[in-house]
């Protein structure tokens, strides 16, 4: 895939499927935005960072327009910024612990995406790329905040997509299963959970960021211009086996 002259923003970019995604994209030639509430190690000369709240306006509308500023345009978005459940009943839930997942994993989709898919409807061209989950289909207990928000993006997603359909700007989900990151690593390095885990997919391992990030990369290539407003469930199996 070449994403040569491609100017594209990437959430979430300082670890996990973000990360992966950034230099996915860097390899391919992109010029990457990287945005996160965190400092990133990334060094490469195409490669711009931002520290930031995907939860403030001010913030996103400042940086958006800085980066039309200096590249021209935006060719699309990968949105993997997220946090994970606070992992109690919904019913011991605060509102504060409610909202930041939400507001996180979803509100902060809905801001970025509104105010980079105007800089992309004026050249009626672009790609839109969010992370949902498996959790958005299958469900477990104590996860009633992230399963709201990530379903909540495969339905957003859906609503873009027809929203930007006269723009030429395609949307699309992608829903990984049991992945390997930051968020997850200290469940994954029990050996004990991880056995389990693995037991469960018919995969039989926990997937590499990278191999979510290969999908994402597929989705903001000409190779999809004909996928919109789908979520491609990435878990190895675990989806059709339940």
């Amino acid at each position: 895939m070449d994403f040569k002259g491609k100017v594209i923003v990437v959430t979430g970019a300082s670890s996990g499927i973000g990360k992966s995604t950034a230099e996915l994209l860097l390899e391919n030639g992109a010029a990457v935005i990287g945005l996160d509430k965190n400092e990133s190690s990334m060094q490469h000369e195409r490669y711009r960072h931002y520290c930031l709240d995907i939860r403030n306006e001010q913030q996103i509308v400042s940086i958006v327009n800085e980066v039309e500023n200096l590249y021209g345009r935006i060719d699309g978005l990968a949105n993997c910024a997220g946090i994970y459940s606070n992992s109690k009943p919904f019913f011991e839930l605060s509102f504060e612990e409610w909202d930041n997942v939400i507001s996180t994993n979803l509100t902060g989709i809905f801001l970025l995406s509104k105010h980079i898919a105007g800089k992309m409807m004026k050249n009626k061209a672009g790609k839109i790329i969010n992370i949902s989950c498996i959790r958005s289909r299958i469900f477990r207990p104590e996860m009633a905040d992230y399963a709201a928000s990530k379903g909540g993006v495969v339905a957003l997603t859906a609503a873009m997509a027809l929203d930007l359909k006269d723009y030429n700007i395609q949307v699309n989900s992608v829903a990984p299963g049991f992945t390997y990151t930051g968020m997850t690593a200290e469940s994954f390095n029990d050996a004990q959970i991880r056995e389990f885990s693995e037991s469960i997919i018919p995969a039989g391992r926990i997937a590499d960021p990278k191999e979510i990030a290969k999908v994402v990369l597929f989705l903001l290539s000409d190779l999809s211009t004909y996928i919109n407003g789908e979520t491609i469930f990435v878990d190895g199996g675990f989806k059709i086996s339940k």
